[in-house]
């Protein structure tokens, strides 16, 4: 197996200016580069340029997956964590997941980085998927969502090096199983099931109502006109994406909060892939029970429909005797099946010897009027029709 490695970043508050542009534009010769992504694959190589310094200049997101193990995702947070340092470290271990703080400003990078064997990532890449994951996780974090960084604990302990029996879950975000459908795609990028985000929720009461607009409507009525004026210019002419992007970080950072609600269960890592192991069998076996009763459901359907149409054949037999006609002149494999279908079902619609007497006398007369047509032949031979 040759060695491949896939690097993606994504501008998600801006596009990069024409300075950022063109710094983007010197990390890789190789690369597609515009002012929102980067993105670049290589074969029996890897990517040399300045990753953190692209995360510094313009792009948000940073994901690396390759076929030998390592996969990283970086996420740019240019006002910093949004939680004391007394909580995020309690989630942040300094090797798998690690904070970075920018030389200068509030701004750093969040890397996580856990190693996982080469083979448990065959068949599970799917850029644009884990891009959309990031970007949600990155937005929840911004917002100030204590279960983003949960799950990033979670995907950092699901290294390969870490033992699931002695790492100890920090505590648990209230809610944090409503970010599975979301969120679940960075467990997938990591080899791990997203369903450990419904493990680690159960019997957690769920996440408390977003405020948001509630925040941002009061800031909006603190405003003087002429601030107001400003900053609707600012949006006609400027940078939309980034000035929305420093707007809600003004008002996140306005607002006095009580922290999000979290229980301390202590359970380990261990714990929690097991319970996701019994969880996933409980979904496995819903599925599989869902796959068969659609399936009854459409033969049922299928068979309900074969009956009204056979009740059609015994009462107008002539015509539907005229229609295989009208599909075997039409020629075609398509139509020459589908007449012997008809004849079949006239055959059994009329019954006993007078169906098949109709049905084997008119498949003899389309025969006999196209002599060259083998393959109405073969379909008439097969439903017994004809010898």
């Amino acid at each position: 197996m040759s060695e491949y490695q896939y690097v993606v970043f994504q501008a998600v508050d801006g596009p990069l200016n024409d300075k950022q542009l063109q710094f983007a534009q010197r990390q890789s010769t190789r690369a597609e580069v515009s002012r929102w992504s980067l993105s670049v694959e290589y074969h029996y190589s890897s990517f040399r340029g300045d990753v953190d310094g692209l995360l510094r200049n313009g792009y948000d997101v940073y994901l690396q997956f390759t076929s030998y193990g390592s996969h990283e995702l970086k996420l740019r947070l240019p006002r910093g964590m949004p939680f004391p340092k007394g909580i995020w470290s309690n989630y942040v271990d300094g090797e798998r997941l690690l904070w970075k703080s920018d030389a200068k400003g509030s701004g750093g990078i969040l890397t996580l980085h856990p190693y996982q064997d080469a083979s448990d990532f065959i068949g599970v890449w799917d850029a644009q998927k884990y891009l959309e994951a990031a970007v949600y996780v990155r937005e929840r974090l911004i917002s100030g969502d204590l279960r983003a960084l949960y799950l990033l604990w979670l995907a950092a302990a699901g290294d390969d090096y870490n033992n699931p029996e002695e790492a100890i879950e920090p505590p648990v975000p209230h809610g944090i199983a409503e970010l599975a459908t979301r969120g679940g795609g960075i467990l997938t990028f990591f080899g791990l099931d997203p369903l450990l985000l419904v493990a680690a929720g159960k019997d957690l009461k769920p996440a408390p109502p977003d405020a948001t607009q509630d925040h941002a409507a009061r800031w909006v009525n603190t405003l003087d006109p002429q601030r107001a004026k400003d900053i609707l210019l600012r949006f006609l002419i400027g940078d939309t994406a980034g000035e929305k992007s420093q707007i809600l970080a003004t008002i996140r950072e306005a607002q006095t909060s009580g922290g999000w609600p979290t229980s301390d269960k202590q359970r380990t890592f261990g714990d929690l892939l097991k319970q996701t192991e019994a969880l996933r069998v409980e979904e496995e076996a819903k599925q599989t029970r869902k796959v068969e009763a659609k399936a009854k459901r459409e033969a049922a359907k299928v068979e309900q429909e074969r009956a009204d149409r056979l009740k059609k054949m015994l009462k107008d037999p002539d015509k539907f005797l005229s229609e295989t006609e009208r599909l075997v002149d039409a020629g075609g494999t398509r139509n020459f099946k589908a007449a012997a279908e008809i004849l079949f079902d006239l055959r059994e619609a009329l019954g006993g010897d007078e169906g098949n007497k109709v049905a084997c006398r008119h498949a003899a007369k389309l025969a006999k009027k196209h002599p060259t047509y083998s393959h109405l032949k073969s379909s008439l031979r097969k439903r017994g029709l004809i010898e």
